[in-house]
């Protein structure tokens, strides 16, 4: 992460200076991507790129209290799929005082930002590009795919209006958000408590799209050189378990897999496995396979990442 001080002064009676913390980071990822999908759909197959690029501001008022925002640019391309968008995305503003913040604007979420929704892996699920995401026990194929609030990487996200209130205090955590886009209402909150190493949160949203209420559970932990979760939700009445974890092997390479099952007439099962090699630094060699048996599609990627 790179970081520029920038320095401002107040022309008021009792002129000072002011210093903005900016902070520059990001990642990119480049390679080669195979999607093998069902009959009468076409298959994907070519090179995959992202950049992103992750602005960070912040100051602190004489009182103490910091204030901040945030701003990303991103941009993705797929052989095979099309261009898929770059562009700045809508801002997230904050105010933060010891454990308590308050947001506003594109908004974290408080699924989204639950502990043990998502891999702990450079791409938050298997391999270079998280494939289909089908790890998270909050996407379904009955009742869709990332359908809370997250904080939104693409250009679209400039309309997003919402707010949101995040607090910790030793081994506890809590976050409630709220958000109204486009005419569609979302209320969500987890809690999170950490003991021995191990941490179990509880989620729940509550949408004004009734195919978008969900309650979330997860526990994830270390069970000897293992680090695995394991979590379930009930997505509108379609219940989901996902079994994940990773080990390292060496001193470089990790290892890491899940195991889903959603049930309901068209559920199923999906599972995927992951290597990354790290390369130093900041780089490392990322590679995943997974297997949805739901909607009949095998996806493979090898690539390079790396963060700055």
């Amino acid at each position: 992460m790179k970081k520029i001080l920038f320095a401002t002064t107040a022309l008021v009676a009792s002129a000072g200076v002011v210093a903005a913390d900016v902070s520059f980071s990001g990642y990119g990822r480049f390679g080669a991507i195979s999607i093998d999908n069902p009959a009468g759909t076409p298959d994907v197959e070519g090179i995959y790129t992202r950049l992103r690029l992750q602005l960070d501001m912040t100051t602190e008022a004489d009182n103490g209290l910091t204030f901040g925002a945030s701003l990303r640019h991103q941009q993705t391309t797929v052989d095979g799929a099309g261009y898929n968008g770059a562009g700045f995305n809508g801002a997230r503003f904050f105010a933060r005082s010891g454990g308590l913040e308050i947001g506003v604007g594109n908004t974290y979420g408080a699924i989204e930002w639950m502990p043990g929704v998502y891999m702990a892996t450079q791409s938050a699920d298997i391999g270079l590009s998280g494939h289909g995401f089908d790890s998270l026990v909050t996407n379904t194929s009955q009742k869709g795919y990332f359908n809370w609030d997250a904080y939104a990487s693409g250009s679209g996200s400039a309309g997003r209006d919402g707010v949101e209130v995040m607090y910790s205090a030793g081994d506890f955590g809590g976050h409630l958000s709220y958000s109204n886009t486009g005419g569609t209402e979302r209320t969500a909150l987890h809690g999170s408590y950490t003991f021995n190493d191990w941490t179990v949160a509880l989620g729940y949203q509550d949408s004004s799209v009734a195919t978008e209420d969900k309650v979330v559970l997860t526990v994830g932990g270390n069970i000897g050189p293992a680090a695995v979760t394991l979590a379930y939700a009930d997505n509108d009445g379609i219940g989901k378990f996902a079994l994940k974890g990773g080990v390292e092997v060496g001193a470089a390479t990790r290892v890491d897999a899940f195991v889903s099952s959603e049930d309901g007439n068209a559920g199923g099962e999906a599972y995927g496995l992951g290597v990354s090699h790290k390369l130093g630094g900041g780089s490392s060699l990322e590679a995943g396979f997974t297997r949805n048996d739901i909607t009949d599609v095998n996806a493979l990627d090898l690539g390079i990442r790396f963060n700055f």
